[in-house]
């Protein structure tokens, strides 16, 4: 008898991967139009840190941000396993943890035990193919109580960052 193929995991889902490639997210322009995203969310909260990432197979990317400082600045990325945005990937909802200390999934995370990350609110940054790219987060080094109001605000933005994104698709190359 064999056995049932197991579910992928969305982070490592080909298609998602696929069209992830097809968008310009490594320039300077789109760095410095997803860093103005990623500042007006952390402006629009209230909080330190504005990221637009992009979860990739191994890896997320942070596209645009805002507050960084170290070594999250200079990489502008994380191992996947370290990433709180992972999470909408896999579940294509919104992640909020008021208390990364006290968070079950969190707590033994580097980000909050090293870099002292307390809070995060993330929404999915869904493409109009239906694919998770990553999230519109923002991060504190407090505990906060994020609000219905600022989720919204969160999930405005994240609407209006997959339109920036969804402008700067590649030209697609056609195999004669």
């Amino acid at each position: 008898m064999s056995e049932a193929p197991r579910p992928v995991d969305p982070v490592q889902d080909v298609e998602r991967l696929t069209e992830i490639g097809r968008f310009d997210l490594f320039s300077d322009e789109a760095r410095a139009r997803l860093d103005g995203f990623a500042r007006r969310a952390a402006e629009r909260l209230g909080l330190p840190i504005g990221l637009v990432n992009i979860v990739l197979y191994d890896a997320q990317h942070m596209a645009g941000s805002h507050g960084l400082t170290g070594w999250l600045a200079e990489t502008r990325g994380t191992p996947v396993e370290w990433s709180f945005c992972a999470t909408s990937v896999r579940t294509g909802e919104e992640y909020v943890v008021p208390d990364a200390q006290l968070d079950e999934a969190q707590c033994d995370n580097p980000l909050v035990t090293i870099d002292g990350i307390r809070s995060y609110a993330g929404v999915p940054l869904i493409t109009s193919a239906g694919h998770v790219l990553g999230s519109c987060c923002v991060l504190g080094t407090e505990v906060h109580e994020f609000t219905a109001t600022e989720v919204a605000e969160l999930r405005a933005m994240a609407a209006e960052v997959v339109a920036e994104i969804e402008s700067l698709r590649l030209p697609q190359v056609v195999a004669s």
